[in-house]
């Protein structure tokens, strides 16, 4: 029976001006292939509305770190009222996206720890409780680098936000 532990919950980064999307999309992209995570696409939707596109993508990135455990970045960007604009930059025009961004970060620790821990309730229990109070470093151990790396996708997507900011 697989477990999951939210570690960090709903960290945001919310965003309105202009932008590249294609760009967004490299800068996930390359930020998964630095960390070597795999990634799955969950969710990739886009709705044309009269006032702008409207474009929701929700991924997962994980990486297994021990046989048991395994770490998941999930991330779930919304963005809203997209409309393409043209930009004049040391006269040089460039076609840009501008629109609301709205990004979701959760960091979840899923572990599956076999054997006969999970064939009857009391030792589920007794093993619940010895992770809690006795031997917390068995699989606390794991959390602070996904906290981490939950924190580095967070400030280098603020980073490439800051880059439109002109």
């Amino acid at each position: 029976m697989v477990e999951k532990k939210i570690v960090v919950d709903q960290l945001r980064l919310s965003y309105n001006g202009v932008f590249d999307i294609n760009d967004f999309y490299n800068a996930v992209e390359d930020w998964i292939q630095e960390k070597g995570m795999e990634k799955e696409t969950k969710k990739k939707l886009e709705h044309v509305m009269p006032h702008g596109k409207k474009l929701e993508w929700y991924i997962e990135c994980w990486k297994s770190v021990a046989s048991y455990a395994k770490t998941i970045v999930r991330m779930r960007a919304l963005f809203d009222e997209v409309k393409e604009v043209q930009i004049v930059k040391n006269k040089s025009k460039r076609r840009l996206n501008q629109g609301k961004v709205l990004i979701i970060l959760d960091g979840i620790l899923e572990t599956d720890i076999e054997g006969s821990w999970q064939q009857k309730p009391l030792f589920y229990f007794m093993r619940a409780l010895v992770d809690k109070y006795i031997w917390k470093f068995h699989t606390n151990k794991y959390e602070a680098p996904l906290i981490d790396e939950v924190y580095d996708m967070h400030k280098t997507l603020k980073k490439f936000f800051a880059r439109y900011n002109y």
